[in-house]
């Protein structure tokens, strides 16, 4: 990959918690040490270490007390991808989505010098090292051949670190109300991004007067409908109000979405984590 096309996928992400750990990095730690991120100002009785003085605030303190400086440790942070192989999200287009996320997400991370896994569930879970991995297995011959409903799901919880960590997770979110909040509570204790892949084409512009296959949500499996005006409003309506719902089933995971629907920009990302 290019360099410019590298700085072009990079985003600068953020967590709303502090690290417990040794390795430096980018991130502020619980540790206090000789790091270089200014923590606070003490007096020199209570962390007696000449060489942090604070000769400013000591000389001009008209108690002439001695204070030095404490600084925070940085830390390395945790990070994984957690990438839906189910059916759904072999709809054309979603897999440049969905491969630009992921090297937009690994990309970042590099760039903070912090710890990178990346896993695909299917009906088994994948290490994902490039996006070779990710084209084969949502090629149309793949999807032919089997029902995937990424069950490997359930065994999510035996990759998580012990620590709390970043979670990206990938996916249309065409699941089961069940299945969803087992994933979601599964992932409780981490700080989760779900990032919802959808495009357009998935509920605008549906040709009127013919038959077309959709996804139900609920049940997981194909319907064919023919496509009238009406049918195409119940379509849209549809979409909107599961953006709706999922929305607030976050919310109460404590957790907030990124919708990426049609185009991806690593700007929006940044500007999701500083809360623009």
């Amino acid at each position: 990959m290019m360099q410019h096309d590298i700085q072009h996928l990079v985003f600068d992400y953020k967590t709303p918690f502090l690290l417990n750990a040794l390795r430096e990095s980018e991130h502020k730690s619980k540790r206090q040490g000789p790091g270089s991120d200014f923590y606070k100002k003490s007096v020199f009785l209570a962390d007696p270490n000449p060489a942090r003085i604070d000769l400013a605030s000591s000389v001009t303190d008209p108690f002439e007390s001695i204070y030095v400086k404490t600084f925070r440790q940085r830390s390395k942070l945790d990070v994984l991808t957690f990438i839906d192989g189910s059916d759904s999200m072999a709809i054309p287009g979603k897999v440049d989505l969905l491969s630009l996320s992921e090297r937009s997400i690994s990309c970042s991370v590099a760039a903070r010098n912090d710890n990178y896994q990346s896993y695909l569930f299917s009906n088994s879970i994948h290490s994902v090292t490039d996006s070779d991995l990710l084209y084969q297995h949502y090629s149309p011959s793949e999807n032919l051949s089997r029902h995937n409903t990424a069950r490997a799901f359930k065994d999510l919880e035996r990759l998580l670190p012990k620590r709390r960590s970043l979670i990206f997770l990938l996916s249309d979110f065409h699941w089961s109300n069940e299945k969803l909040n087992q994933v979601l509570n599964t992932l409780s204790g981490h700080y989760l991004v779900p990032i919802v892949i959808w495009r357009s084409t998935e509920y605008e512009n549906f040709p009127l007067w013919r038959f077309v296959q959709i996804r139900d949500a609920e049940t997981d499996e194909n319907r064919l409908i023919f496509v009238t005006p009406k049918q195409k409003k119940l379509i849209e309506s549809t979409f909107a109000d599961r953006k709706i719902f999922l929305n607030n089933q976050f919310q109460r995971h404590n957790s907030r979405a990124f919708w990426l629907i049609d185009q991806f920009s690593a700007q929006n990302l940044s500007e999701f984590f500083h809360g623009h």
